[in-house]
């Protein structure tokens, strides 16, 4: 324990309160995380004093091994909050060579009251435990109820604040927080050993899109994104050396395995005119590609100890299942051994890695979804015996969603897992003995593919930035004029415009996902809602402003209102998978879609509260016609060629009206009505660049238009008069990171 007097700092607009932890700007208080709260502190303190990088990092992250660049992204925060311009330093000014001093006028105010605060002493391979999800907007001070907010012990939080163009164009300013983690073992079930793991980052190009390792964990082979595609690299650990061993193709690698011998590469790929996902077999030194068609996953299969058979998980839309099986290392002799039915349970099967065949090869883990007994669905880890497809799970424990397994060795499964606030991916190990889970990881980071061998542990650093823009449209010259006007840390998932002309936005920014609103030149970014969880959609009455939106709750998700200022929120829907609202133009209606994997589509009706089923078949993604009479949708065309077309069915009869081809190039699900109702708009890629698709609804040939420029487009929406499209992208730094003892 440790006992310091109060005492508080004032300068400019800002008071400083070192015992309550707490910054404020002209009376409302600033969120902070709680590193970037200290860093402020050492600085103001130490007042017009040079005090350099190292001195810094020791004082903030006592006993922590980080990186200089963590010191640099927490400058760039405090020089955010504090308006500073590129070429004026009121507050923090860098010394070259040398380091950082705070110049302000400090005002000291002190208070005798003495308080007891406790103090956590870290080793070097402890993660710290307070990281509050916190970032530099104001918020009313009799909002702060606990400015540093501790992790629950199943649930990791990051750092979200709002960055500088500085940051964005010096690789994003994000480089990894740096850690060192334990990963826990157990014997006999009960006992826990700690073992230490150091960490070293392999890459710094941040274009990783997957990774593996060679049994023998000497190599790394790992997807790098590129302008055309992506292609496949083989990287020496110790050396650092590469040989790419396939040139750029127009594909995204959904899953990499390496065989047991160490001489092939089993890689899942996606994408250009493929209909469906591939595996491809490949030498581990490059060569002629061999593809083994029997098997249609989309993600990375797992091969048995003695390299003759692999496991998979599948998707069997007809029969409104997915599958677990398991094949030979050719593809041939496939058997599925758990069938689960879409209503109760799933296996995922698209860009992850949900299966892992035990080291002596007598189980498989294999990721599992299932429905609750209150609706809800969370993932578990089943054990399959592959010879006769009993199961059982490893823990009792559930996730939100978990998406990547790898042995550590006979007894313990890590995992990466996620929870609904913040959608973040974080490492965990389970004994498969006794059952009992560990976090490893609490980072600032999302972690993602993982890969064990050689007491080695491979993994996928991720870290984002989101992007809102405006993109100006000129139907005549069909040209985009893109502009930036707001950016922040973490994922910006929904984007919908305002009558007025203002645009709404989904984040984390509080601390929970909420519905956010600013003006469309950047200006004014403010919070509407409160405990709203918001995660699959937003929609806006063109009537009167009312917001539907979708919220996601311990794993069930359902549609809720709010007045046009985000108040009065209250239940819509009762549904535990109900997503994707859309206003019919005249307000009396919202159609949304129903289920996860069973999608189908159904309109509310606001005036009597009557809910109506639209689609009996497969129907995703909604959007709503200009005049109100019909709903675009996607579904797979089994009747015809098992292709995807874009449906559309009528919003009062539900009756279908017909059918739209779409280009092969077009793999994303993100699709809108243009205002004029003459076209549909959709999003595709050419390499890391996102552009939009016109798709005439009279059948004509559609025209694609570049503009919006790098970046994952997570949603777009058009203005009411369709002159402008908001959009919110997302881009990342992702790179290999090797954990090691």
């Amino acid at each position: 324990m440790e006992t310091l007097k109060e005492q508080t700092f004032t300068f400019a607009d800002f008071e400083l309160d070192a015992a309550k932890r707490l910054l404020l700007r002209r009376g409302k208080a600033v969120a902070l995380n709680s590193k970037t709260f200290d860093l402020l502190l050492t600085l103001v303190e130490n007042r017009g004093q040079i005090l350099s990088k190292e001195e810094l990092l020791n004082r903030v992250w006592t006993n922590q091994f980080v990186e200089e660049n963590n010191l640099t992204v927490q400058i760039s925060a405090l020089r955010k909050i504090f308006g500073e311009k590129k070429d004026e330093h009121p507050f923090i000014v860098t010394v070259p060579g040398k380091g950082y001093k705070f110049v302000a006028d400090v005002q000291t105010l002190h208070d005798e009251k003495e308080i007891v605060i406790e103090s956590h002493k870290f080793s070097r391979v402890l993660i710290e435990e307070d990281i509050a999800e916190e970032g530099g907007d104001e918020i009313p001070a009799e909002k702060i109820i606990h400015p540093r907010r501790r992790l629950e012990d199943n649930e990791s939080r990051k750092s979200v604040f709002r960055t500088s163009p500085f940051i964005f164009y010096s690789r994003l300013g994000v480089v990894l927080t740096v850690f060192l983690a334990g990963v826990w073992f157990w014997e006999s079930g009960k006992t826990v050993e700690r073992k230490q793991f150091s960490f070293a980052k392999l890459t710094a190009s941040g274009k990783v899109s997957n990774a593996t390792l060679t049994p023998d964990g000497k190599y790394a082979v790992f997807s790098q994104i590129e302008d055309a595609g992506e292609s496949l690299w083989l990287r020496h650990i110790e050396t650092g050396s590469q040989t790419q061993i396939l040139p750029v193709k127009a594909v995204k690698y959904v899953g990499l395995t390496v065989s047991p011998e160490g001489n092939l590469i089993y890689a899942t790929v996606f994408g250009g005119d493929m209909r469906d996902p591939q595996i491809w077999r490949v030498p581990l030194l490059g060569g002629a590609i061999e593809e083994i068609r029997e098997i249609k996953t989309g993600a990375a299969v797992s091969l048995s100890p003695d390299g003759r058979r692999f496991a998979f998980t599948e998707s069997r839309g007809a029969l409104k299942e997915t599958h677990f099986g398991i094949a030979d290392s050719n593809g041939a002799n496939k058997q599925i051994l758990v069938r689960a039915a879409y209503e109760q349970r799933s296996f995922p099967n698209f860009d992850l890695s949900p299966v892992a065949w035990s080291p002596d090869g007598s189980e498989i883990a294999c990721i599992v979804e299932e429905k609750l007994s209150d609706g809800a669905k969370k993932s578990g880890i089943l054990l399959i015996n592959p010879s006769d497809g009993s199961e059982r799970f490893i823990s009792e424990q559930r996730w939100d969603f978990v998406a990547h397994l790898a042995w550590i060795d006979a007894e313990t499964l890590a995992f990466t897992a996620y929870k609904t606030n913040p959608w973040q991916g974080q490492i965990w190990a389970v004994s498969q003995k006794s059952g009992e889970t560990r976090q490893v990881t609490k980072e600032l980071s999302s972690y993602t593919w993982l890969a064990s061998a050689g007491e080695k542990l491979l993994t996928v650093q991720k870290t984002a930035i989101s992007h809102i823009r405006v993109a100006d449209f000129n139907e005549k010259t069909k040209a985009l004029q893109t502009r930036e006007i707001y950016n922040e840390s973490g994922i910006i998932r929904n984007v919908a415009w305002t009558a007025d002309e203002r645009v709404l936005y989904s984040s984390n920014a509080s601390g929970k996902r909420e519905i956010w609103r600013v003006q469309k030149d950047g200006t004014n970014a403010a919070q509407l809602t409160v405990n709203a969880d918001v995660s699959f959609g937003i929609s806006v009455s063109p009537i009167d402003g009312s917001l539907v939106f979708c919220s996601t709750d311990d794993g069930k998700h359902a549609l809720r209102i709010a007045d046009s200022e985000g108040k009065n929120v209250r239940p819509l829907t009762d549904g535990t998978e109900d997503v994707f609202p859309n206003f019919t133009p005249d307000g009396q209606s919202v159609i949304f879609q129903r289920g996860l994997n069973n999608k189908t589509l159904w309109r509310y009706d606001l005036i009597d509260g009557k809910i109506t089923q639209l689609t009996e078949t497969l129907a995703s993604y909604p959007t709503v016609s200009p005049d109100g009479a019909l709903t675009a949708y996607y579904f797979l065309d089994r009747e015809a060629d098992n292709l995807w077309r874009v449906g559309l069915v009528s919003n009062e009869t539900g009756a279908f009206s017909g059918k739209i081809n779409l280009p092969a190039k077009i793999t994303e699900r993100r699709m809108r009505w243009h205002p004029s109702g003459r076209f549909l708009t959709q999003i595709f890629y050419t390499g890391e660049k996102a552009n939009l698709f016109l798709l005439p609804t009279n059948g004509s040939v559609g025209q694609e238009i570049s503009g919006f420029g790098e970046g994952d487009v997570n949603w777009f929406d058009w203005s009411a008069d369709g002159s402008q499209i908001a959009v919110s992208q997302t881009t990342q730094t992702q790179d290999i990171i090797l954990l090691s003892e």
